[in-house]
């Protein structure tokens, strides 16, 4: 039979491993750039990123928000924690930051971060339907097709063509091919109703800020004469024409691999075939 006061030692090991779990590996923040654009998606660009360390899972966010105000010199009301698709109140426990679920934003632990700056007039979302125009490919196949929702933060005195410019910036569609239409809602008891934006009114003329759900976006097919815009390639009875110089639609998401300048990879066809690559193994 042991010794009593042996079963009471406790091992140096066990005893540093127990500290070290107390708290989290290092949080990484990753910070978004200055400025009116605050859509956070693939094409969002962070120039600047930190880790915090010491942490643990039953603090705050509050807390986090606070520790890396401190350590990153800056004011504490820039900085306002996000995930890819969510916001995190100040109220809310490091611990409950993780989801098991592929593409919400939370599969990592420790949890990542993203830091917004303070809002200086308020947000407007705008909702940009999937389409070949805002597509991505690389090598000739598709790498994301899919419904974007664009993040401005804007002023009253902000005017429509000033937004379409943050959008073209964004996705690269000129402002002049942009059909903006806001969903407004004077109260909760209708459904509000939809209003075409002119170029030269301001937010604070359609009173954006008390009444707009979202903004719609679509791309004008014509221009100001009634004709339509051929922004894409096409074949006519005098044979094939090239896309213009200067379009912002990929070439490779043209489906027509007849063209001349089809790209070599057929993206309909699947990258390796699962019996050739097994039987090049053997």
């Amino acid at each position: 039979m042991k010794d009593p006061a042996q079963l009471l030692e406790v091992d140096a090991g066990q005893l540093r491993n127990a500290k070290d779990s107390e708290l989290l590996k290092p949080i990484r923040v990753r910070f978004i750039e200055e400025g009116a654009d605050r859509t956070i998606d693939a094409s969002t660009k962070f120039p600047k990123n930190c880790t915090i360390e010491g942490f643990c899972a039953q603090q705050t966010i509050l807390e986090l928000r606070q520790q890396i105000a401190d350590q990153e010199k800056i004011a504490f009301q820039d900085v306002n924690l996000f995930g890819p698709n969510t916001a995190f109140p100040d109220k809310l426990l490091i611990a409950d930051c993780y989801a098991d679920w592929m593409g919400f934003g939370l599969e990592d632990w420790p949890p990542r971060f993203i830091s917004k700056p303070r809002i200086r007039g308020f947000e407007v979302f705008v909702d940009v339907p999937a389409s070949r125009d805002t597509s991505v490919w690389e090598n000739g196949r598709m790498q994301s097709y899919h419904d974007r929702q664009l993040v401005f933060d804007v002023s009253s005195g902000t005017t429509v063509s000033e937004l379409k410019a943050m959008i073209a910036k964004r996705i690269n569609i000129p402002a002049k091919r942009q059909r903006l239409t806001a969903h407004l809602r004077e109260s909760l008891r209708t459904s509000g109703r939809y209003v075409l934006l002119r170029d030269e009114k301001t937010m604070g003329d359609y009173r954006m800020e008390e009444q707009c759900v979202a903004i719609k976006f679509e791309k004008s097919q014509f221009d100001e004469n009634g004709d339509y815009i051929f922004d894409d390639a096409y074949w006519d009875d005098t044979g094939y024409h090239p896309q213009p110089p200067g379009t912002w639609i990929p070439q490779d998401s043209l489906c027509d691999r007849s063209r001349p300048d089809a790209s070599k990879v057929d993206p309909t066809q699947p990258l390796s075939i699962v019996s050739d690559r097994r039987a090049a193994e053997r």
